[in-house]
């Protein structure tokens, strides 16, 4: 059952990400978050009524507020870099995000290298490298260089990494509830991510975000809805599958981004990023699967 939970993630991920793009014409990154973040809290808090309140312990709330802090900033890299670039330029990169959570799980959870992972590894490097190959005439190792050169990138990466160690902090908040409880967890890291929103938005936007939310009500709810969603596929994959392996597979979500921002925003990919992005997202299959 995690599976077809992981892959619905997935479809309804990519969804997001193009709701999100048309969105950010008309709001800032740090209003998306926050209203993401809050406006679903009251369907959630109904939900979590129904479940009742689990069983918790010191180990829930360490990672629920880590994945919380980890998220807050990781959700409002990701949403300036998706305002200011165009979708088949950026999102290729999130394939990296197969290798960060392979080093989080050898850190965090003891996991031992293979060699189809490492052959993973090799292969999510090498599409990187396709995925700026018009570069290599100027040089050959450039390709390599612009991943890590451009600020664009580099915060972006950023945003990948602290979203997968999100990711395994969310599984430990999981596995310390008792039952499992993924509407319960996903409220309070809701209420956590809003919360620490809440000044920045009150200090910095003080005069714009007020008038964005209101303008852009429906949109706005309408996408953290599906955010929501996501959240809740991704948690209940979480109960029956492993962490690693879920992510794994809602990496394909690339895919889906790339055909929805071609027929939405007539954003055309590249042969080469579409080379580029399959040899990246099957690197990223041989990490978890391996």
């Amino acid at each position: 059952m995690w599976f077809w939970l992981a892959l619905a993630s997935a479809v309804l991920g990519a969804v997001d990400v193009i709701l999100s793009k048309r969105i950010l014409h008309k709001v800032s990154p740090s209003v998306l978050s926050w209203a993401t973040f809050t406006l679903p809290i009251p369907l959630l808090f109904i939900l979590s009524l129904k479940d009742g309140i689990p069983t918790l312990n010191l180990i829930f709330y360490v990672g629920v507020f880590g994945s919380s802090l980890a998220f807050v900033f990781a959700k409002t890299i990701f949403n300036n870099a998706l305002k200011q670039n165009l979708i088949s330029k950026i999102m290729p990169l999130a394939a990296f995000s197969g290798v960060f959570t392979y080093i989080f799980g050898l850190i965090l959870l003891s996991e031992s290298i293979r060699l189809v992972p490492v052959i993973g590894l090799i292969s999510v490097v090498l599409g990187s490298y396709i995925l700026n190959a018009d570069q290599a005439k100027e040089d050959f190792l450039k390709p390599f260089k612009i991943v890590f050169a451009t600020k664009t990138s580099v915060f972006f990466l950023i945003a990948v990494m602290l979203g997968s160690l999100t990711a395994v902090l969310d599984k430990l908040g999981l596995n310390n509830t008792t039952p499992k409880s993924p509407v319960f967890v996903l409220l309070i890291e809701q209420i956590i991510m809003s919360i620490m929103l809440a000044p920045y938005m009150l200090r910095k936007e003080n005069k714009i975000w007020a008038k964005e939310l209101k303008n852009n009500f429906l949109a706005l709810f309408l996408n953290s809805v599906i955010f929501l969603m996501v959240g809740l596929v991704v948690m209940y994959a979480y109960t029956d599958g492993q962490v690693a392996l879920v992510m794994g597979i809602k990496r394909l979500q690339i895919f889906f981004i790339l055909m929805m921002g071609y027929l939405f925003f007539k954003d055309k990919p590249t042969k080469h990023i579409w080379v580029a992005t399959a040899i990246m997202i099957l690197g990223v299959l041989m990490i978890k699967l391996g």
